[in-house]
């Protein structure tokens, strides 16, 4: 929905979607798996370094006087950047093979992922194309998920009155701490989120164009700047272009963020409780 052929490609001329928009929802998701195997777990080794790392100085008195908000905050930011070096090159080649077209007479090649593979074989620089832009979208992003996380989640626990030993509850209060953070945290960045899928895309172009235009070794493709492709959005579709998708967006988030930190923290209770017995 946030590609700049989705009117054009995906929409019918009296408005209705057509049925092109529901398919190849999965493609690119070897890549994202994987990647996002790997750099969930560097966010949360980082995550969880970093808080004990702040809280042991503000024992030691280095840091008296800084808020806990403040702690998780720098906690997460710290982690996230570690994070998006990691998925940033699969989340290019995720958007990429999302809208790859096959030719109508062509023969049954390689998976569209492979395809983009092959594609930035050559032109690895290619695979960080909007790191700024994930890091600028996601960064305070996930600083605000996490800070409103640990303040739902410490509210709902004074609430209930809920002891260490009520792992129930523990995990109803982290399950929906996540989910209202992560949906508030989210509506907030949809419009870098638009930029980022653009500056993607028109990477994929240019290096397909690249490649069927010259031949021998061409130098890599110009970048196109942030604030260009969103004077070009604006331009061409107002603010609406620039919340785009932002229903999905929430949705996801409400639900992604629940399962994922609560599946992270019922894991870390579960194991937690198995050593210490």
């Amino acid at each position: 929905m946030q590609s700049p052929m989705y009117s054009s490609v995906y929409k019918h001329l009296n408005g209705t979607l057509s049925r092109a928009l529901f398919s190849g929802l999965y493609q690119g998701f070897g890549p994202t798996f994987f990647a996002g195997t790997l750099s969930s777990a560097a966010f949360f080794t980082a995550y969880e370094a970093s808080k004990t790392a702040f809280s042991n100085a503000q024992a030691a008195g280095y840091m008296l006087g800084v808020p806990r908000p403040l702690i998780h905050v720098a906690s997460s930011a710290v982690a996230e950047l570690l994070a998006c070096a990691i998925q940033n090159p699969a989340e290019v080649l995720k958007q990429n093979a999302q809208v790859f077209q096959r030719p109508v007479n062509a023969d049954r090649g390689p998976s569209p992922t492979m395809e983009m593979l092959r594609r930035f074989r050559k032109y690895p620089a290619g695979l960080w194309a909007g790191y700024s832009t994930l890091v600028a979208s996601q960064l305070p992003g996930m600083c605000v998920t996490f800070c409103l996380y640990e303040m739902f989640k410490e509210d709902l626990l004074e609430r209930w009155k809920t002891g260490k030993d009520d792992i129930r509850q523990q995990l109803e209060a982290t399950v929906l701490g996540a989910g209202a953070a992560g949906g508030c945290a989210s509506w907030l960045f949809v419009p870098i989120n638009v930029v980022k899928t653009r500056m993607r895309l028109a990477v994929g172009d240019q290096i397909d164009s690249t490649r069927s235009g010259l031949k021998g070794n061409p130098g890599l493709p110009s970048r196109i700047g942030a604030f260009a492709i969103a004077r070009d959005v604006l331009r061409k579709e107002g603010v609406a272009g620039l919340f785009r998708g932002s229903a999905l967006t929430c949705v996801a988030a409400i639900v992604g963020s629940g399962l994922y930190i609560g599946c992270y923290e019922g894991t870390k209770i579960y194991l937690c409780n198995y050593e210490g017995s």
